[in-house]
């Protein structure tokens, strides 16, 4: 899908470049459980000045169950206010498998759970303390003109070499009309943006290609998305690299999570050109060692 015969492109550039997520790069074990942890992370960022979504962790106090009229679920917590809409979310659950729907509402409309599996299992989650409600927003003027109902992301990538930080890697994800997240999985599209911030064609899951997103990224935008990331990353500076997760919303940019062993296979992987291609004109090329690399 890279559009190349083989992966050759990649055999100089990232360490043990045949694995899909580069663990061994992530050298400190507490730094990423910390960072994969939302809420501790949420919290760091928050602390640190930066744009992060209100949130809520949940605990044994909540009650859930599901609506007869739609997919949505209705929660009670008496954190939260009543009739607001709000993302649930396991605080160590990959994002597009494990985030839900749901609407605030009073304890006394809560009704008896029955059968409900889903129900059940949230409010396990919520008793274990892994069950986060996370503030619901919507896309920026461009994306909801256009259908989107899921927030667009942008993935930065922040890669630590020696004593220097940089961004590596910018792309865009977009999810499939009435999904809840841009995840791939969920029908959604991916796009790099390049320097001038336009977005290339997009690719879906299955590398089939679609037309290119129109939305253009200003050159303030990407310096300010640049920077969010790159003063998060100092958050948790022993991490070596880490995927950042940017949401696009109507209320400006917020920082929604990172991800210690991003994936590195097709979502950085686009026809004609490697999101990782960056690497290759980067300062860090001219000093890094890769005489230890070989094919296997």
């Amino acid at each position: 899908m890279c559009g190349k015969d083989d992966l050759s492109l990649l055999y100089d550039v990232v360490p043990r470049s045949r694995r899909a997520e580069h663990r061994d790069w992530n050298n400190c074990r507490i730094g990423a459980a910390m960072l994969n942890d939302k809420a501790i992370c949420n919290e760091r960022a928050r602390g640190a000045g930066i744009k992060v979504p209100t949130q809520v962790s949940l605990d044994g106090s909540i009650v859930v169950r599901s609506t007869n009229r739609s997919n949505l679920l209705e929660f009670s917590h008496p954190a939260v206010t009543p009739n607001t809409l709000w993302m649930l979310k396991d605080r160590q659950g990959l994002q597009g498998d494990a985030v839900w729907a749901g609407k605030a509402c009073t304890p006394l409309v809560a009704r008896e759970l029955g059968d409900d599996v889903l129900a059940r299992m949230l409010e396990h989650l919520g008793r274990s303390g892994r069950l986060v409600a996370e503030e619901f927003l919507r896309p920026e003027r461009y994306f909801s003109d256009a259908g989107d109902t899921a927030l667009p992301t942008v993935r930065v990538v922040t890669s630590k070499l020696g004593t220097t930080t940089a961004v590596v890697g910018l792309v865009l994800f977009r999810g499939a009309s009435g999904s809840l997240t841009s995840h791939r999985k969920h029908g959604g599209k991916l796009y790099v943006i390049n320097d001038s911030g336009a977005c290339s064609e997009g690719l879906d899951k299955f590398g089939k290609r679609w037309e290119a997103c129109g939305f253009e990224f200003s050159s303030p935008q990407l310096d300010d998305i640049r920077v969010m990331c790159l003063r998060a990353h100092e958050l948790f500076s022993c991490v070596g690299s880490i995927g950042w997760d940017v949401g696009i919303s109507n209320q400006g940019m917020f920082l929604l999570e990172g991800n210690p062993n991003w994936g590195m296979n097709v979502p950085q992987l686009l026809p004609g050109r490697s999101m990782l291609q960056d690497f290759t004109s980067s300062r860090f090329r001219d000093t890094w060692t890769i005489s230890r690399i070989r094919r296997r």
